[in-house]
């Protein structure tokens, strides 16, 4: 698959390659190369360097896209204006006679038609990231970085999460937001009885269920192992109660089946929230912490336990057994 993606664009390099040879022979077939006294450093580094970025754009987007109208529109424009900064860098080692118009043509006509490729990809790329923005809402706020994405699940890791909720404390402060940390109830086990690859497509699917279950605006990450973090901004305690309860439910009505037996693995989750007010991330990652600590040392005996609000932090804790 990747081979028939590739190849058309393999062509593509290849009728480059043979013009870059070809007007290089024509170049030392009717030119005459310069003396070394007589060259333009400044000029060879700008344009030579200017088509050494061409070929590496070009390389980097054959390397990262598969193939589409974008990706084509942007490999033709590229080298179309490779070609352009090629024949310029050419013209500055060799002399072309001043009767000979070729050289001129074959300079000037490809750099309109790269931009305007290149101008079109742009357009059909934005498109494209309105799309893929859409699809990375509940997943990302505020700015996107790659380096900040866990490698598992297609989530942010915690780092980003705590760079978004500082962002929201700091610029929302007259505003009520509540943060959520859900965390797998002995996932260890599942992992243990049915293999650490199942227990990765799990955490992929508890994922993808709790992110088609929250609201517009809110924030998933996965946190750590098989926790996950949920940024409600301008949400009250009762909103994230009533979000806890049901995040709860979902995942234990969810049917979640082994990939090779269809055996059916049953999904528990615990819960703990706060109500932030004028904290740090890491002051309310930490009380969450303690909370889910508490909780699990405490679920056999007070399932149906709730934390009592302190200072400035309004604290709860729900569960619900399978």
């Amino acid at each position: 698959m990747n081979q028939l993606r590739q190849h058309p664009f393999s062509i593509v390099i290849s009728i480059l390659i043979v013009c870059c040879v070809l007007s290089l022979a024509l170049f030392l077939q009717f030119g005459d190369i310069k003396a070394v006294q007589t060259w333009k450093w400044i000029d060879i580094l700008g344009e030579g360097g200017a088509a050494v970025f061409a070929l590496l754009w070009l390389f980097l987007v054959l390397k990262s896209r598969i193939h589409g109208r974008v990706t084509t529109l942007f490999v033709y424009g590229l080298c179309f204006t490779f070609f352009h900064l090629w024949m310029d860098t050419l013209d500055e080692f060799i002399k072309i006679p001043g009767q000979i118009q070729w050289d001129t043509w074959l300079e000037s006509v490809p750099f309109p038609i790269g931009l305007t490729l290149l101008t079109l990809g742009v357009y059909f790329w934005h498109q494209e990231q309105l799309a893929i923005n859409k699809q990375m809402q509940k997943r990302e706020l505020i700015f996107r970085d790659h380096r900040l994405f866990d490698a598992l699940t297609p989530l942010a890791d915690a780092n980003y999460f705590k760079s978004q909720l500082n962002h929201i404390i700091e610029k929302n402060q007259s505003n009520t937001h509540s943060v959520i940390l859900l965390d797998m109830v002995n996932f260890n086990q599942i992992n243990q009885d049915y293999g650490y690859d199942e227990g990765s497509h799990i955490l992929q699917h508890i994922s993808q269920l709790i992110s088609l279950n929250l609201r517009q605006g809110d924030l998933l990450c996965r946190y750590a192992g098989d926790r996950f973090t949920i940024l409600m901004p301008k949400t009250d305690h009762q909103q994230a109660l009533n979000m806890t309860i049901a995040l709860e439910k979902l995942i234990t009505n969810s049917q979640y089946f082994h990939r090779s037996s269809n055996q059916l693995i049953p999904l528990q989750a615990r819960t703990t929230y706060c109500e932030v007010i004028d904290l740090s991330a890491q002051t309310v990652l930490k009380r969450l912490n303690e909370q889910l600590i508490h909780l699990k040392s405490t679920e056999f005996s007070t399932k149906q336990h709730r934390p009592i609000a302190q200072s400035n932090l309004f604290a709860k804790t729900s569960e619900v057994a399978q």
